[in-house]
C-alpha cells in the first residue's frame, strides 16, 4: 500500500539561520529546542552551498532536505528518507514562487517580515498536517490574496485598497480632532 507523499517541515530562515517562518507537520522534533537545533544544523550544513539558481537536495539525519536561497532568505522543505525528491522540490518551488508573487518580486528578509501573515497563510495553503494540498504558485498566491483582502479584488489592486483605507482613516482622524 502506497501512502501519499508527506512533508515533515517547511522552513524559511534568514541569512544567519534565524527563523522567519517555520511550520512542522511531524512529531519527529517534540520540543521547541529540538526544532531550533534541527534548524541550526540544517542551516550550518547548507549555508556554504550555492543554491541560488535552482534547488539543491541533501540527506540530513535520515531526512531529505530540498533547499533554495534568494537574497538573504533560505527556503527549506524536509521529507522522510523514502520521499520522492521531485515532489519535495515541487513543493519548495511552489512555496518559493508564491512568496515571490505575494511580495511582488522583492523577496528579502525585510519584505518577508513585513508580510509575515501572507507567508504563513501561504504555508497553510501548501501543506496541511503534512499532506500536500497545492504546489501551483499562482493558485497559492490567489488563495492567500483572497484571504487577506476584500473578495473580488485582484492581487495588484490590494495596495490601492490598502492605501485608500489608510487615507480614509487619516481623514477621519483629522476631522474628529
Amino acid at each position: 500500500m502506497e501512502l501519499c507523499p508527506s512533508i515533515k517541515n517547511i522552513l524559511l530562515l534568514d541569512s544567519e539561520g534565524k527563523r522567519i517562518a517555520v511550520k512542522y507537520y511531524s512529531d519527529d522534533w517534540p520540543t521547541n529546542s529540538a526544532k531550533e537545533a534541527f534548524e541550526k544544523a540544517v542551516f550550518t550544513k547548507t549555508q556554504k552551498t550555492n543554491a541560488r539558481t535552482e534547488a539543491e537536495i541533501t540527506m540530513f539525519e535520515n531526512y531529505i532536505v530540498v533547499y533554495k536561497f534568494v537574497q538573504d532568505l533560505h527556503f527549506f522543505v524536509t521529507g522522510g528518507e523514502n520521499e520522492n525528491e521531485v515532489i519535495l522540490a515541487t513543493v519548495l518551488q511552489g512555496f518559493f514562487d508564491a512568496v515571490g508573487l505575494l511580495l511582488r518580486g522583492t523577496v528579502d528578509k525585510k519584505e518577508a517580515l513585513e508580510n509575515l501573515d501572507l507567508i504563513l497563510l501561504c504555508l497553510d495553503e501548501i501543506v496541511d498536517g503534512g499532506i500536500i494540498l497545492e504546489t501551483d504558485a499562482n493558485v497559492i498566491a490567489g488563495k492567500v490574496a483572497s484571504h487577506s483582502m476584500d473578495a473580488g479584488a485582484s492581487l495588484s489592486e490590494q495596495t490601492i485598497t490598502q492605501a485608500l483605507a489608510t487615507a480614509r482613516e487619516h481623514l477621519t482622524r483629522s476631522l474628529l480632532k
